[in-house]
């Protein structure tokens, strides 16, 4: 065999030996860390309270767990960024049996601008706003009775 021939020989590796070309291989970078401002997080707890469920946010992402009383739980839930939970929440609070406060709420909540951006963001907004009234609503009819 030429040394020209040697070049070409297949090479097997398996995956306990060593390869050189490991060697320079560049680990990605993690993903930035992602946090709940204050305010949102208020809002899901009180969104969660008034499904009967306990928010426990997940360190460094936008989404949190609901705790049910029955121990069950929904894992990654926030209906700011996931119209799936925005649509599930207001459909278990009876926002969309009379759609007149949703709409003034959802027509308050979206300015002409932030119409042409995103609409479905500002719909998933108002859900979770409506949440929060019913459960501070809730509150204050408990504290003056």
């Amino acid at each position: 065999m030429s040394e020209n021939d040697k070049q070409f020989q297949k090479v097997e590796w398996s995956g306990d030996q060593y390869n050189p070309a490991d060697d320079d291989a560049d680990e990605p970078p993690a993903p930035p860390r992602k946090e709940i401002s204050a305010d949102d997080h208020e809002l899901l707890v009180l969104a969660a309270r008034a499904m009967n469920a306990d928010f426990v946010e997940t360190e460094g992402e936008e989404y949190g767990d609901l705790n049910f009383p029955d121990r069950s739980v929904v894992h990654a839930w926030n209906p700011l960024l996931f119209s799936g939970d925005a649509f599930e929440l207001g459909l278990k609070l009876g926002l969309f049996h009379d759609n007149r406060d949703f709409a003034r709420m959802l027509a308050e909540e979206i300015g002409p601008e932030e119409e042409k951006r995103d609409p479905v963001a500002a719909g998933r907004r108002a859900a979770v706003r409506a949440a929060a009234e019913i459960i501070r609503f809730r509150k204050f009819l408990n504290e003056s009775s």
